[in-house]
């Protein structure tokens, strides 16, 4: 472990701050890169960020925002039936089984958390004009166009050119700032991690918001249980396509120079914080087929419960962050 001076890209402290290596464990590589600990806001970042083809190179074509639009069709009408039941809006059957406590969570794990169920606290009306930046395949917007949302749009500059979704859903490539119109919900889901800019990146959604219009940027924070566990072995950095992990007061930082406060939390981690993170203390990749005979029944609904108790506490390793104009 060594120290270093560079400046943080939320708080913009300048340190020292303490370091770390991480291993690229999603796809096996075991690449070592290193991160640093923000000594002012405990935000963690990667010391020197891929760009270009290197960055490109950890994004290959099985990557799991590009690749999701392809769930087999029983599939994609359970995970209706459990947003519609979230919803509530339907899916009363198969959707209140899917609902109960270890199958939610392990629904939470693949999906990557429950956005349906945050709309739903947030009472947001079908007809809000929503973007979601950073949308990949756009397979979370067709999960909201099958529950009924209608004004539905996807931005991101990977995307081999502008087109649409199976659902129909429009899909735009290109980046945030030249995304033009207004919106009632601008959604970062497990994008604005990858940014290098991430307060550019949210002034830009500010500027696009209606009046009354919030921000949902979904994250993964360092002020949970799991990164305080499990260190450099915690799934959720995601080494090296994870650019920064916010802290809870680094994300409430970042969004004051952005010209946006933290209306509330909602915290969805799941099982998976556990799971993937004990796989890669055991040097197993989450897209190893081991990964499934690691862990038995018991194991996984003992960590389900975990994470529901750690999302009660403020504690859970992902948060919304509900964001709104000064």
């Amino acid at each position: 472990m060594r120290t270093v001076g560079t400046v943080c890209r939320l708080c913009a402290s300048a340190g020292p701050h303490r370091t770390l290596n991480v291993r690229e464990m999603m796809f096996g590589v075991r690449e070592h890169f290193e991160y640093f600990v923000c000594a002012g806001c405990d935000t963690l970042q990667i010391l020197d960020a891929l760009e270009g083809d290197e960055l490109l190179r950890h994004y290959p074509e099985n990557y799991y925002s590009y690749t999701a639009a392809d769930q087999p069709r029983v599939s994609r009408w359970l995970v209706t039936q459990h947003d519609s039941f979230k919803l509530r809006s339907g899916g009363r059957l198969f959707g209140r089984l899917l609902a109960t406590p270890l199958l939610d969570g392990v629904v939470r794990a693949l999906l990557g958390g429950d956005v349906p169920a945050m709309l739903a606290r947030l009472a947001i009306d079908r007809d809000a004009r929503i973007l979601d930046v950073g949308c990949g395949g756009g397979e979370l917007l067709d999960r909201l166009r099958r529950v009924g949302f209608t004004q539905l749009t996807g931005a991101d500059p990977y995307l081999p050119a502008d087109g649409a979704t199976p659902g129909g859903t429009p899909l735009l490539k290109r980046e945030l700032a030249e995304v033009t119109g207004e919106f009632d919900v601008i959604m970062f889901n497990h994008s604005l991690e990858h940014m290098l800019d991430p307060i550019a990146a949210l002034q830009l959604a500010r500027e696009r918001l209606a009046a009354g219009g919030r921000c949902l940027a979904r994250v993964p924070t360092t002020s949970s249980e799991a990164w305080e566990v499990y260190g450099a072995d915690w799934v959720q950095i995601d080494a090296p396509r994870h650019v920064f992990v916010p802290s809870r007061h680094g994300m409430s930082v970042a969004a004051e120079q952005a010209g946006l406060r933290v209306e509330t939390t909602l915290d969805d981690s799941s099982l998976g914080q556990f799971l993937g993170s004990e796989a890669y203390r055991r040097d197993v990749p989450v897209t190893d087929p081991k990964i499934l005979r690691l862990f038995g029944p018991r194991q996984l609904w003992q960590w389900e419960q975990r994470a529901v108790d750690l999302n009660r506490a403020g504690r859970g390793d992902q948060t919304g962050f509900v964001l709104r104009a000064n």
